[in-house]
């Protein structure tokens, strides 16, 4: 089995091109333009959803079947149709180019796959099998999102805000450090998680006022 090295893409604006028309390159597209990518979709025949993408705008559908064309440009791609010979075409003309592929259910052909996403905010958790089992991965996918509330979500946003202001009051990355892993372990979290965030950003404004005339004597 192959060795996966786990990794986060920035997608916005790159070319991501789906070939597939069916149930699961709907959900592929739909996943893609979660994260802000430019997709392209090539396939004959779509779904309703994957036609209403197209008729707003949302995505750029080609009706036709794929052409080594399609990918000119490409940053990754996905095969998901139920022919064999295109999904290798796919992979074939994509590894040629260097180009991310991924051909769903076949990771012989594959170059990267897919997890099972959690997405809450600016919090994005993975989980894969590498390969083995994507029915078990989504199986823990559901386990997360049962476990892990929106409060983790808005302690994100709160601390991306808190950033510039750290960085300004504490020019150390040692002590930025040593303030963020107190205030995820101190009362800011517990506030986040009752919903007062109010209540949270003073508390974590008076902790950083603390850290910074302490490293200031």
């Amino acid at each position: 089995m192959n060795a996966y090295y786990p990794f986060f893409a920035d997608l916005r604006g790159r070319r991501c091109v789906v070939v597939g028309g069916g149930v699961v390159a709907q959900r592929k597209v739909t996943t893609l333009l979660r994260f802000g990518a430019k997709v392209i979709l090539v396939s004959p025949a779509a779904t309703q959803r994957l036609r209403r993408y197209a008729a707003q705008g949302v995505i750029r559908y080609v009706p036709r079947r794929f052409k080594a064309c399609d990918l000119d440009g490409a940053w990754l791609a996905y095969a998901a149709t139920d022919d064999e010979r295109i999904n290798e075409r796919v992979s074939r003309t994509a590894q040629q180019r260097r180009i991310f592929t991924n051909v769903v259910d076949q990771p012989p052909l594959c170059s990267f796959i897919a997890p099972a996403i959690m997405k809450r905010g600016e919090l994005v958790i993975a989980i894969s099998t590498g390969g083995a089992s994507p029915t078990v991965a989504k199986r823990l996918r559901r386990e997360f999102e049962r476990t892990i509330g929106a409060g983790y979500a808005e302690l994100l946003r709160l601390l991306n805000s808190l950033r510039p202001i750290a960085k300004r009051k504490l020019p150390s990355y040692d002590d930025r450090k040593r303030y963020f892993d107190r205030l995820v372990r101190g009362r800011t979290f517990d506030f986040v998680r009752r919903g007062n965030t109010s209540a949270a950003r003073r508390a974590a404004l008076a902790l950083l006022a603390a850290e910074a005339k302490r490293n200031s004597n």
